[in-house]
């Protein structure tokens, strides 16, 4: 079945993409010399050649990738990290996939800690040593793709995701709101805090919708997502 899926993808594929799998299969044949890189290289290199096709998903996780390639769990995981640690990424690409794990799921609190689901391993374990910059105990509290962390660490990881422009523009409304002695992180606190109390009633998949889509507006909006929640 995997194969004849392949074949498929390979029939449907385009000049350019074909071209693109083949220059990524064959790259490490290159550096340094053939037959010079390990397995996991021409592993990595398989990986980047089926997303080139459109075989994988370019943002694929370890369950898309235990379907596709029919490998174990802890297999697929593996090599999403493998694959991470080998792509560029800047400071700001790091933020962005934060910000993007954090936007992107719906987490759910469980007392004064918060459960969020991180897909890739290599964000998870970037935001593991984010939170414990923050000065929060990270081990133990991680397992898997779930990462458990206190709700302060959460409203301190928010606020370092938030744009400087956003920040400095939510410090000037809260002045103007006549909030001058709140910070940013009591903004953010006090809007999850709100947040909290519209949906006391509500459980599970709902709830964690509602603090996920809140999160993910206060990232890319600022104070403008704020403001209708911490004025009232």
């Amino acid at each position: 079945m995997y194969r004849e899926q392949l074949d498929n993808v390979i029939d449907r594929a385009d000049a350019q993409q074909l071209r693109q799998a083949l220059r990524l299969l064959l790259r490490p044949h290159a550096e340094p010399v053939f037959g010079a890189a390990k397995a996991i290289e021409h592993e990595v290199a398989a990986l980047n050649a089926l997303k080139a096709l459109g075989y994988v998903d370019q943002a694929s996780d370890e369950f898309d990738l235990v379907e596709k390639l029919r490998i174990t769990k802890s297999k697929a995981r593996s090599l999403l990290y493998q694959a991470a640690l080998r792509a560029e990424s800047s400071p700001a690409d790091v933020d962005a996939a934060l910000r993007m794990a954090l936007q992107s799921t719906r987490p759910l609190r469980d007392g004064s800690m918060y459960l969020i689901e991180v897909p890739d391993p290599l964000t998870m374990d970037r935001l593991r040593k984010r939170v414990r910059d923050f000065g929060y105990l990270s081990d133990g509290t991680f397992s898997g793709s779930i990462a458990k962390i206190p709700e302060g660490a959460l409203i301190r990881l928010v606020e370092d995701l938030i744009s400087d422009e956003n920040r400095t523009e939510i410090k000037k409304r809260l002045i103007e709101a006549g909030m001058a002695d709140m910070t940013v992180a009591g903004a953010i606190k006090a809007a999850l805090g709100k947040i909290g109390k519209k949906i006391l009633d509500d459980v599970g998949e709902q709830a964690g919708k509602a603090v996920g889509e809140e999160i993910g507006k206060m990232l890319s909006a600022g104070w403008d997502a704020m403001q209708s929640t911490i004025c009232k």
